[in-house]
């Protein structure tokens, strides 16, 4: 895969990582009920591993002098905004599965490229388990609504 290819791709899986619907959140600040922060507090440990993860793909990045471009958050992110965080929980299950699908297909893309696909099938590891994490917290978060 040529150079120009690879950084294109690089870059698309670091808008993925780096401007996903738990990151958002992050900024949004979506209300809390009294008795709910542990539910922020695990989107906070899922931001913290995309962190690192974003550090790494701009890393890859900057070895080869491309320029790391995160993108904007997806506009429809901000239709979500002050809501309750037991409902952006259902959320953020929804919009992890679609990060998983982009982020398999951008490692697809990236097989011609054995050190940025291995980033890639890492990133796409740590999305499938923050799924699970997720997918752990809506018994947790319908139970109250």
């Amino acid at each position: 895969m040529s150079q120009p290819a690879t950084t294109i791709m690089l870059n698309r899986l670091l808008a993925v990582v780096g401007r996903s619907f738990p990151q958002y959140l992050l900024y949004s600040r979506p209300y809390i009920p009294p008795g709910r922060a542990t539910l922020f507090e695990s989107i906070e440990a899922i931001v913290a591993d995309q962190d690192g993860m974003v550090e790494r793909i701009s890393q890859q990045l900057s070895d080869a002098q491309a320029p790391p471009r995160f993108g904007e958050f997806p506009m429809e992110y901000t239709n979500l905004h002050d809501l309750d965080i037991d409902f952006l929980v259902g959320a953020a299950v929804k919009y992890q599965e679609q990060d998983i699908t982009s982020v398999a297909a951008i490692a697809e893309q990236l097989r011609l490229a054995p050190a940025a696909q291995s980033l890639a099938e890492e990133a796409l590891g740590m999305a499938k388990g923050h799924l699970d994490s997720l997918l752990e917290l809506l018994p947790e978060a319908t139970a109250r609504t």
